[in-house]
């Protein structure tokens, strides 16, 4: 280990801890931050790096936070790692933004470590900053980006299939199984809408369907249906050919640019002559277009009621808001 980061990790540990305690603090009722209390963070690290103790005239200006603004929280963002775009401010306007970075001077400066900080050298005291500065960045992450609801442009002229494109492209770039929930989500509300008389299964993302029992993510008639975003081999080798001998038929649903590689993979597990497969965005956009008659008004109301009876569908079932959906203002 590096000899500075001996003296400095402590500390900085030390002082994360705290800043989790004072983080539950700026909750509001609904459980939410407001961007603005990390907006200060990203600043008062950024101070706190050059040296410290810091007076206000170190860290503020007459109104706001010294470099507060949208390009230099998106510059610190970029330097954790973190491309996507934030706040166009950047908390640049907000009140609250100058007097969190106060309150959050205060907590350092009231800490029992404050001390320790105070002897630091330059280096050990920039990997302190830094590391405080990465979890506010890791705040960002969770609490900002990861409650934002996923969105994709309506143009009215083009087809269905690249909204829903869009919406599982923004879901992919989330990671983790975000864009394996959305593409399940979005076949749910389909075949709702599809088959208003039938009862369509309604399951977490996480249930597997073993638990349930379920020869595939949904039962329509006597068809298996599975939506996968990663087809592998054990897909068509095991659960296509058990469905066959269950006396199910299966459709297979993968991304479009997944469906030439599905196609193989069913091939050489000797299922293709039994097993449709078929792209999620074709499967769900061109059935919004036929329900609608192909008529431009109803596909847009048609676009309107699979994203609403997507989001209903979806809060029923999963606790992470971030699968929702927003609304495209022009439908």
């Amino acid at each position: 280990m590096d000899l500075a980061w001996r003296r400095a990790e402590p500390i900085a540990e030390d002082l994360v801890e705290s800043l989790e305690v004072w983080r539950e603090t700026k909750r509001n009722r609904k459980g939410g931050i407001d961007a603005n209390v990390f907006c200060a963070g990203l600043y008062v690290t950024e101070h706190l790096g050059r040296h410290y103790p810091l007076s206000r005239s170190d860290y503020l200006a007459e109104s706001q936070v010294k470099g507060a603004g949208g390009p230099q929280a998106q510059r610190i963002l970029r330097q954790h790692g973190e491309e996507r775009p934030f706040l166009k401010e950047g908390g640049r306007t907000s009140r609250m933004t100058k007097e969190i970075a106060v309150e959050l001077v205060n907590l350092i400066d009231g800490h029992a470590r404050s001390g320790d900080l105070r002897i630091l050298s330059a280096l050990e005291l920039g990997q302190v900053a830094r590391t405080l500065q990465a979890w506010f960045v890791d705040q960002i992450k969770v609490e900002y980006f990861g409650k934002q609801r996923l969105k994709a442009e309506f143009v009215p002229a083009n087809p269905i299939k690249l909204v829903v494109a869009a919406v599982l492209r923004a879901a992919q770039e989330r990671g983790g199984n975000t864009a394996g929930a959305v593409a399940q989500h979005l076949v749910g509300a389909k075949l709702a809408l599809r088959f208003p008389a039938l009862t369509i299964s309604n399951e977490s993302y996480t249930t597997a369907d073993i638990q349930t029992a379920r020869p595939g993510d949904f039962l329509v008639g006597d068809t298996a249906i599975h939506v996968t975003m990663s087809p592998g081999p054990s897909l068509f080798e095991r659960r296509c050919k058990a469905n066959r001998a269950a006396g199910y038929r299966s459709r297979v649903l993968v991304p479009e640019a997944k469906l030439a590689a599905a196609l193989q993979l069913s091939e050489l597990a000797q299922v293709g002559d039994y097993v449709a497969v078929q792209a999620v965005e074709d499967f769900v956009g061109t059935n919004v277009e036929e329900m609608a008659e192909f008529r431009d008004q109803s596909i847009r109301s048609g676009l309107r009621k699979l994203l609403e009876t997507y989001n209903k569908r979806t809060a029923e079932v999963e606790t992470d808001p971030s699968l929702l959906i927003e609304l495209p203002e022009n439908l």
